[in-house]
């Protein structure tokens, strides 16, 4: 049987392989049902996870999950559920939105900061990158004394021994697998204008999932500041532009096309 257009992006988005379930379900809900009063139907649930082919019981062991970490919580619907985001989990939500979806890098300046050698722990809950035990790579540079800031422009040459340390190896190996995946699966994308509502939100979900992954693993410093090998500015322009082409369906399309057994339309 032929591949539909539909089916190699999410094939390609996923890498083939079936994502962590329960992660997933954190990227659906903030991508639809972040709002207080949303709620998705476990058949909405279901059509979404199947097209990306997560059977039924991994989702059902996902679900619990979540419930179970405070994530989500359910209501009974007549004979089914219908899932929706704890006041915890949409606050978790919306603290990560910003980074997700940002068009924008997520700092303009870096700073490059030296503690007292002396005391290495002193502000070990700074953000940003350490370098050392007592040097760290910050878009916020601290406001204490004895401590040496230096601005770090675009022009400013890091040595490899300082940018191989501003983000760990699994963030930037994960940034080039999916600049990658996202190259292959573009073609794709721009040869079909035929994707239904219900195939758009899918696509879309796998993006901010895919990136997601990777932006929040990653501190909040400006491009130039990061290693050769990581591709997070590229994934993120990419993510940006086909989000931006392909717009968010509504809760009530997409429940609609599901009551109407259409989810393919």
């Amino acid at each position: 049987m032929q591949t539909t257009p539909f089916q190699t992006v999410v094939n390609r988005l996923t890498k083939d392989q079936t994502p962590r379930v329960w992660s997933l379900l954190i990227s659906v809900f903030g991508e639809l049902a972040q709002e207080q009063g949303s709620r998705i139907s476990g058949s909405l649930l279901r059509h979404m996870t199947e097209r990306i082919g997560i059977k039924p019981e991994a989702m059902r062991v996902a679900i619990h999950r979540l419930r179970k970490d405070g994530w989500i919580d359910s209501e009974r619907q007549g004979r089914t559920s219908a899932y929706f985001l704890t006041a915890w989990g949409r606050a978790q939500s919306a603290l990560a939105s910003p980074r997700i979806y940002a068009s924008e890098q997520a700092a303009d300046q870096a700073w490059l900061v030296m503690f007292n050698p002396g005391q290495p722990a002193q502000n070990a809950d700074a953000s940003g990158g350490w370098i050392t035990s007592n040097v760290l790579v910050t878009s916020v540079p601290p406001d204490l004394p004895q401590v040496f800031v230096a601005p770090l422009g675009v022009e400013t040459a890091l040595p490899h021994w300082v940018t191989g340390k501003v983000c760990d190896d699994t963030a930037i190996r994960m940034s080039r697998e999916f600049a990658t995946a996202l190259d292959e699966m573009r073609p794709y994308l721009n040869a079909s204008s035929d994707f239904s509502t219900f195939e758009i939100a899918v696509i879309r979900v796998l993006l901010v999932h895919g990136w997601r992954r990777i932006v929040l693993k990653a501190p909040v410093l400006p491009d130039h500041v990061f290693p050769d090998g990581w591709r997070g500015q590229i994934c993120r322009e990419t993510v940006t532009d086909l989000l931006s082409q392909y717009p968010k369906r509504s809760l009530d399309e997409l429940e609609a096309a599901i009551t109407a057994g259409h989810p393919g339309n």
